[in-house]
């Protein structure tokens, strides 16, 4: 073993290791025994309990524990750890958490310093497991690349019971997520190819029609309300997101009346073209769609006051970089309203828990992260397998929204750009919606662009 070193904070390691990569095929999380300590699992080389006692040590050695760290304060145990894991010859390490607010940035980090540079089977322990479960989520999410929902059920298997310590991990991640790719110009796809099948160029949209307007579908046997909860009013922009068959967009439409303006916005572009070719039938002038990219919506800065995403962020293979473009594109307190799957293991249906990358309190720290302020939870009657929440834009939306867009590298990450690429196909707009925009698109023309014709 290791001779003892012993360390208050992660400064005074001086561990000199490399970080690991993002594991391909991370350990499970399976349960074990070391001695009489309570509530024992592992993962690999690490390993996780509550309190164990001075007579466990020999267990410790049995199974070449050579490093200890320690969630738990000075003073919460009425024997000395820190020396007889000296005496024993193991490396002790103390992030201590005390309360909630404790658990905060700069001691996730610090922690996750520490697990990427293991080199030894180490424990990491509190007085029940509950700290270490929340201290773990966001390194096995950032730097192992296990979805979040997984890693939150794996720490809940750990100890994890609080659900303030909980909200404090799934906070930690998605604000880490949001800074890397406001900051850093880079973001990880969080459900590589997810959208996939729906790039197919030989996709049928008339196929879609039963899943999508069924009656089984909650969404659309409460679509009017859904509709009416969304408070629009005649001449606003709206841009539904995911738009699929148009469910919404033919409503949102007659919201809007002529004087308004709908966006179409779909990553198929079947889909897209179906909805066009309904609103010309129809003679619909102020319906426009645009073919979107996974990391973007494509639309205008500062086009748009209410943008709809309906059964559709779990859709978003790139949430933080997809949410900045349609920050950008909202006008300062423009809405944003979202509709998805509430995902409760044991409780959701297993094709939600499947598909389903995220439940609602991730949408919401997800949301929050990217800039946007939480304005309400909706609640409609029929509504019971779905969430709505409705989301604004802050005054400086368009000048504070991060910067230029970004635009995939590599296989599943995401660098910044100058303009998305995104095709736009809109009618010509009426004489009043063309006199709020600077440019605009004669019916059946369409352009490879960052920014579709504003309303």
């Amino acid at each position: 073993m290791h001779g003892p070193r012993f360390a208050a904070s992660l400064l005074a390691l001086g561990l000199g290791l490399s970080p690991i990569l993002a594991a391909q095929n991370p350990a499970p999380v399976e349960s074990a025994e070391l001695g009489q300590t309570r509530n024992v699992h592992r993962a690999g080389q690490l390993w996780f309990s509550g309190q164990f006692g001075a007579k466990d040590l020999e267990a410790f050695q049995a199974n070449g524990i050579e490093r200890v760290i320690s969630a738990r304060g000075e003073g919460e145990i009425d024997w000395d750890e820190a020396s007889a894991l000296q005496e024993a010859g193991v490396e002790f390490i103390r992030f201590p958490v005390t309360s909630p607010d404790s658990l905060n940035a700069e001691t996730f980090g610090r922690i996750r310093d520490v697990l990427q540079n293991l080199n030894g089977p180490t424990l990491f322990h509190c007085g029940s497991a509950n700290r270490v479960g929340a201290c773990w989520v966001p390194y096995r999410v950032l730097d192992e690349g296990v979805p979040v929902e997984t890693a939150l059920e794996e720490a809940k298997t750990i100890g994890l019971r609080s659900e303030m310590l909980r909200k404090r991990a799934i906070d930690y991640v998605a604000g880490e997520r949001a800074r890397r790719a406001r900051e850093e110009g880079v973001e990880d796809s969080v459900k590589e190819g997810i959208n996939r099948p729906f790039k197919d160029p030989n996709l049928v949209p008339e196929e879609f029609l039963e899943a999508f307007e069924g009656e089984s579908r909650e969404v659309f046997a409460q679509r009017s309300a859904l509709v009416g909860a969304c408070g629009i009013e005649s001449g606003m922009t709206v841009a539904d997101i995911g738009a699929g068959t148009g469910l919404f967009t033919f409503p949102f439409a007659e919201r809007t009346g002529p004087d308004g303006f709908v966006y179409a916005v779909d990553i198929a572009p079947a889909f897209v073209a179906r909805i066009v070719h309904q609103a010309r039938s129809q003679e619909i002038r102020h319906i426009g769609g645009v073919v979107c990219v996974e990391d973007s919506v494509g639309l205008a800065p500062g086009s748009v006051d209410l943008a709809y995403v309906c059964d559709t962020y779990h859709h978003f293979e790139f949430p933080q970089t997809t949410l900045a473009s349609i920050r950008r594109a909202l006008r300062p307190g423009g809405r944003l309203v979202i509709v998805d799957f509430e995902r409760i293991p044991g409780v959701s249906r297993d094709w939600v828990l499947r598909h389903v990358r995220c439940g609602k309190e991730i949408v919401r720290s997800e949301v929050e992260a990217a800039g946007f302020e939480f304005s309400r939870e909706i609640s409609i009657d029929g509504i019971r397998e779905n969430f709505v929440l409705e989301f604004r834009a802050p005054a400086a939306s368009v000048e504070t929204a991060g910067g230029a867009p970004l635009a995939r590298s590599g296989r599943n990450s995401t660098q910044r750009a100058t303009t998305p690429s995104c095709t736009t196909v809109t009618p010509e707009p009426t004489a009043s919606a063309s006199a709020r925009s600077s440019t605009s698109m004669k019916a059946g023309t369409s352009t490879r662009a960052g920014r579709p014709a504003s309303p």
